[in-house]
């Protein structure tokens, strides 16, 4: 077997988280950093506390970097994100529009490399970083230093970086990026592009990856990478997203309305109107600053939520985050969540995912609300734990008026850019109510019949009507009941 073939068998063994997908690599590494922290959390002696003191303060703030850059890319890795920023940087690759979903697969691959390979850049410093502090400082422990720190936790960490390291380097083979340094230093890259490439994830994993021809040339010569422009615009917007999310919260406006409407009076009526109350808002928002944690798990169930780990990743107390940083995490969670929200009721309505964005629009940011209020009650998650005015009770509680807030500039930075003039089709809008009042039909006959399953005492013990309101929730789906009162006529409740 050549040195070529042996070397790629074993770079698709390390790579083999990546063969879920991209977020399923980072949601591991996640682990490993919710886990590190809940063990700091709960899991020293007063001797071990005394040991990692004089590098305590860097090993939080490596472990929150961490997580905070795992977000972040979790969020611009999500389709829609994704796809507008192909849309958004095409001219930077392509001197020329073409209709071509392989050009479109070609920028979409290099984003993800550029944002992994920053993440690698970045993240392998400070895991490095936290190594050296373990390996120089004294500690009378040495159980503690050897497996507590370094074999459980730091190493496999570092070992999860030289898998994704492997992971670019195979992907910058296949942008032929030239830069062998292109994984140690922020140098912007620029890659070339070949017509008969797969650009997908799949390609990765190609055991004859670099046995093939490396001559090839561009299939079109006008191809012109903006690298300097593209690098320039990372540093300043991506590298520190939080940084945008800060200055973002230093700017709210006394707005506190939408008025998202079409132009005629079928679609400018309540249901396109929303608004949340100032004085109320104002209150939710100095919650942050007495905030001990928050709830942020999107859907796990209770007994999940018992074990460290979750918790390690939901709800840990962070006493020295100041109320800037919890804000920015609920913020972040609130706009991952909505994304939650949106993909569950056009799944649950099994609507075409070309008609999400009109069926959004029509569904109203009131009523969207109302849903994601529903979820978040359901899931036991987007709760606030705070100090009371006294500073002893901890109050818990989701910030209604607050997400309100978030929910019009969902509405505003998501929902209205993706809807264009298809909002003024009554026709679309009529295609859409149709499909609803089927599903509607179907899940009212599950309804009935679970109601004919009921025992006969239980029948005969209230009146029909009412043991449907009871069971309703249940029955039908209580974000499925929002959809139907909003777009259903003549309901059966």
């Amino acid at each position: 077997m050549s040195q070529e073939i042996q070397e790629g068998d074993h770079e698709i063994q390390s790579i083999a988280d990546f063969k879920k997908g991209y977020v399923y690599y980072l949601n591991n590494f996640q682990t490993i950093v919710g886990s590190f922290l809940q063990f700091l959390s709960t899991g020293l002696t007063e001797a071990n506390k005394r040991d990692i003191l004089p590098f305590r303060k860097t090993l939080d703030q490596e472990l929150d970097k961490s997580q905070k850059k795992i977000k972040e890319i979790i969020f611009n890795l999500d389709e829609k994100h994704l796809f507008a920023q192909v849309r958004k940087d095409y001219s930077r690759y392509f001197s020329r529009h073409i209709e071509d979903s392989n050009r479109d697969d070609f920028i979409q691959f290099h984003l993800i490399f550029e944002m992994l390979r920053f993440f690698l850049i970045e993240t392998k410093e400070g895991w490095e970083k936290l190594k050296s502090a373990v390996l120089s400082n004294q500690f009378q422990d040495m159980e503690f230093q050897t497996n507590g720190l370094l074999n459980y936790r730091i190493f496999p960490a570092l070992e999860k970086l030289k898998n994704l390291e492997i992971l670019l380097k195979r992907m910058s083979f296949i942008l032929q990026i030239d830069n062998p340094n292109c994984l140690t230093e922020y140098k912007p890259t620029k890659p070339r592009y070949r017509d008969k490439v797969s650009y997908r994830l799949s390609a990765l994993f190609e055991e004859s990856l670099y046995t093939k021809p490396k001559d090839l040339e561009p299939e079109d010569s006008g191809i012109e990478y903006k690298a300097d422009e593209v690098i320039q615009k990372h540093q300043e917007n991506t590298t520190d997203n939080w940084k945008l999310i800060k200055q973002k919260l230093k700017k709210e406006t006394d707005t506190n309305f939408i008025q998202a409407n079409g132009k005629y009076t079928w679609n400018s009526d309540q249901h396109y109107y929303f608004r949340y109350e100032l004085d109320k808002y104002q209150a939710e928002k100095n919650l942050f600053k007495n905030a001990i944690s928050l709830d942020s798990h999107l859907g796990a169930d209770e007994q999940v939520l018992r074990s460290e780990l979750i918790r390690s990743m939901t709800s840990i107390e962070k006493k020295s985050k100041s109320a800037e940083n919890f804000e920015i995490e609920y913020q972040t969670f609130l706009r991952q969540f909505f994304s939650f929200c949106e993909n569950i009721i056009v799944m649950n309505m099994m609507l075409p995912n070309q008609f999400k964005f009109v069926f959004l629009f029509h569904l109203g940011p009131s009523h969207f609300y109302m849903i994601a209020k529903k979820f978040l009650m359901e899931l036991n998650t987007g709760y606030i734990h705070a100090r009371g005015n006294d500073g002893k009770k901890v109050i818990r509680v989701i910030p209604g008026e607050y997400v309100k807030k978030h929910v019009i500039d969902y509405w505003n930075e998501v929902i209205l850019p993706n809807i264009g003039e298809e909002k003024n089709n009554l026709a679309l809008l009529k295609k859409i109510t149709e499909m609803i009042e089927e599903k509607y039909k179907e899940i009212s006959k599950l309804a009935i019949k679970n109601y004919d399953a009921l025992d006969p005492d239980i029948k005969a013990s209230k009146p029909r009507e009412q043991i449907f309101r009871e069971h309703m929730n249940e029955w039908m789906g209580a974000a499925n009941l929002i959809v139907f009162k909003r777009f259903v006529k003549n309901k059966s409740y």
